[in-house]
């Protein structure tokens, strides 16, 4: 396998739907940002296009083989990452303070109704009283995404600021791109009014950076065999990608900085027996919210996400996550199974695909290890462990590893920390 690495440079504003039906009178709403599927299903056509167009069963199981992973904000050449879950921000006045979110231990007489009795609820510091959190800046360079992730208790990490003081990405924090709504109308030549059901709008993801030299972009990583690499090499055109055919700039590179685990956490993590997974890109997993490579053992849930060296094993002992996002779409197979636990003889035709719960990304685990959790720094820093093989060759649930802490018996550490803005 040869890797390659793409940016994408859309032209116009793009069009990723999210999961609610388009029809008469009924807006297009947009996500805040294109599911990975959006990137593999594009890149795909394109590769198959280039190989000549050809898509019989060959070409399309070795099309599907191919592992991709993205899409990551770029912004100036830098990789950004989504924020975290386990943050939270009150604001005072003309201040803002931080908190870090950790697992903790019930007082005597307390109690929740989560799903497995070994879980502890992620928490506030006890010395917290709960507020109305403030919005923060939602996409974080790969620095201060480091900082966080070696940070085990969130008390050497700077407040992040409100999206409506984030420029650029020179302070380490970026905006979503906006988004750009457009009416679309046609016109009855006869009456000269719309015509019935063709007064619709559309809302797409701009990607300009208005009065800014540097340029946001998608950025991507590919795997794949001979067959192909050749042809990821030779990137470097106009092609579609989203809804409604919107052009953007796709080029590959040899080499491209901050898809390696970056030193410091992989120092961090040695010899560490508590370690965070936040989720890059979003997640499809078996159990809803939980990874289907974790399995109840007793007292405990523990497992090994794939792709993770022998003997090392993760027990769960809490998350942060927020509410399910759907994701289906259109498939254009043909006589193949049904792609999720069909039922006998079933034939896979094409029409829509049935609704998928996606593990939002920013979703945080907090795990306990045996075994060396160096490795998962070494071998699975912006891996997937998504449970599907396919789902993971398309690039959902790319992970990235930390620390965290509290003390001995669960309380979690008091916090004093705030900066003015």
């Amino acid at each position: 396998m040869k890797t390659a690495y793409l940016s994408i440079t859309p032209h116009d504003p793009l069009i990723a739907r999210d999961g609610r039906p388009f029809g008469l009178g009924i807006r297009m709403k947009s996500l805040d940002w294109p599911y990975p599927s959006v990137l593999a299903g594009t890149l795909r056509t394109m590769l198959g296009k280039m190989k000549g167009g050809s898509f019989d069963q060959k070409t399309v199981e070795a099309l599907k083989r191919i592992s991709i992973s993205g899409p990551l904000p770029m912004w100036n050449g830098s990789l950004f990452l989504h924020a975290p879950k386990d943050i939270l921000v009150k604001e005072e006045g003309n201040k803002r303070h931080s908190y870090a979110i950790r697992p903790g231990k019930m007082n005597n007489g307390e109690g929740c109704d989560l799903p497995h009795p070994s879980l502890l609820p992620a928490m506030l510091p006890d010395s917290v009283e709960e507020f109305k959190p403030a919005k923060i800046a939602p996409l974080w360079s790969l620095e201060k995404m480091t900082e966080w992730l070696t940070s085990p208790d969130g008390n050497s990490f700077g407040t992040p600021p409100a999206p409506n003081e984030v420029e650029g990405g020179e302070t380490g924090f970026l905006n979503l791109p906006e988004k750009d709504p457009r009416m679309h109308v046609k016109i009855e030549p006869g009456l000269g009014t719309s015509e019935e059901g063709m007064l619709f709008e559309t809302i797409g993801l701009d990607f300009s950076v208005k009065g800014r030299k540097e340029e946001f972009q998608i950025a991507a990583k590919v795997e794949a065999d001979d067959a192909f690499s050749v042809l990821l090499s030779q990137i470097d055109s106009f092609n579609s990608i989203g809804g409604e055919r919107r052009l953007a700039h796709w080029k590959a590179y040899e080499s491209q900085i901050g898809w390696d685990c970056p030193e410091k956490i992989t120092k961090e993590l040695s010899g560490k027996t508590r370690v965070r997974m936040i989720l890059a890109t979003p997640a499809i997993f078996a159990g809803g919210w939980l990874p289907g490579w974790l399995h109840s053992k007793g007292n405990s849930i523990e497992g090994t996400p794939p792709g993770a060296p022998e003997g090392l094993n993760l027990k769960l002992v809490s998350a942060c996550i927020e509410r399910w996002k759907p994701i289906s779409g259109w498939s254009l197979e043909k006589d193949k199974e049904g792609f999720r636990k069909p039922e006998p003889k079933a034939i896979r035709k094409p029409g829509p695909k049935a609704i998928r719960r996606l593990v939002p990304a920013g979703a945080v685990y907090f795990f306990e290890v045996a075994g060396n959790a160096e490795m998962l720094a070494k071998k699975l820093w912006l891996k997937p462990v998504s449970d599907d093989e396919q789902d993971r060759n398309d690039g959902f649930g790319l992970a990235m590893w930390g620390i965290w802490d509290n003390t001995d018996d669960g309380k979690l550490k008091e916090q004093k920390k705030g900066t003015g803005t």
